[in-house]
């Protein structure tokens, strides 16, 4: 068996994205932050924790150095397995015309046997040794240097990629154009958007005053996890208030979050809600629809509204 390391192992991690090919120039991940409007908090609090996320201390350890009993391994480019027409990787089944031009099983189909090589009629057939060699080819996932210590199939390299656990994530503030992982969040905001988090303390409750016009506030648990406090305007209806947490869908924890609104005019009426935190590997304005609290209008004065919010952090067995 061979195991071929490729030329791009020890390049930063590109951020995955379905459908596009991984761009092997970009440059180290989390180095970059833009200027843009950003949320701003009416409440801030700082826990002076320190972040301790479970798991931190692997990353980097990992990577190519894999152990293969029986194995060969070897350096190749990168490029000479992927399709020379649509660039994805390669995988079989593999086509070629009596001259040796490969194409992938998608774009053979559409070739309606013409090579796009030689530009004329050709007979291709299936290049069975070749795929055997595709087959055999196991490769470092981009984010070893994360923590990733994930040897696959390179034909499934980029599928595995867009579902790694460790790949980086966007920053969610308007305009940023940070990458970053639950372990360093909080350096990125103490530096960039200090006004904008408000840190909080695992099933201790703790108040919001949260300015209405804004479509979220980014809250940053003590184990450096990133959440947000998501606000859906509902007209006529008021504001559909809910949780998401910025992450790959890692399991070693489960998040859970309580939100309750006291109406300012009438203390007596309260809304409460208790629900699991929704995953998300980024941002994109979609509101979680599965469960919310919805605060009517007349709980908030014009510009804010007052939540009482808790988060709850539970190992998963």
């Amino acid at each position: 068996m061979a195991k071929f390391s490729l030329d791009d192992a020890d390049e930063d991690p590109p951020v995955a994205s379905v459908g596009e090919k991984r761009k092997r120039d970009d440059g180290p991940a989390g180095d970059a932050a833009a200027d843009g409007e950003t949320p701003r908090a009416l409440n801030s609090a700082t826990t002076g924790e320190k972040p301790a996320v479970p798991g931190e201390e692997a990353i980097g350890r990992c990577g190519l150095a894999e152990e293969v009993e029986d194995g060969l391994s070897v350096q190749i480019d990168p490029d000479m397995l992927d399709c020379s027409i649509c660039f994805e990787s390669l995988r079989p089944p593999l086509y070629q015309c009596k001259n040796g031009h490969v194409a992938c099983f998608s774009c053979w189909a559409k070739l309606s046997n013409k090579c796009h090589v030689c530009s004329r009629d050709a007979n291709f057939a299936r290049n069975i040794a070749l795929e055997k060699i595709v087959e055999s080819i196991k490769s470092s996932c981009s984010y070893a240097k994360w923590g990733c210590c994930k040897f696959i199939n390179y034909a499934q390299r980029d599928a595995h990629e867009e579902a790694c656990l460790f790949a980086p994530l966007i920053c969610p503030v308007s305009g940023c154009r940070y990458r970053g992982f639950t372990g360093h969040w909080s350096g990125h905001f103490l530096a960039s958007h200090s006004s904008d988090v408000m840190r909080f303390i695992y099933s201790q409750p703790f108040d919001v005053n949260f300015e209405v016009s804004l479509p979220f506030l980014v809250l940053l648990g003590e184990d450096d996890h990133l959440f947000l406090l998501v606000n859906n305007s509902v007209t006529p209806l008021g504001h559909a208030f809910s949780v998401v947490c910025l992450r790959n869908g890692n399991q070693n924890w489960k998040f859970s979050y309580e939100i309750e609104a006291t109406s300012r005019k009438k203390p007596e009426n309260r809304l409460q809600v208790k629900a699991y935190v929704t995953n998300t590997k980024q941002w994109t304005g979609l509101y979680p629809v599965e469960a919310f609290l919805l605060v009517p209008y007349e709980f908030c004065n014009s510009t804010s509204i007052i939540l009482s919010i808790s988060i709850e952090r539970c190992a998963v067995v």
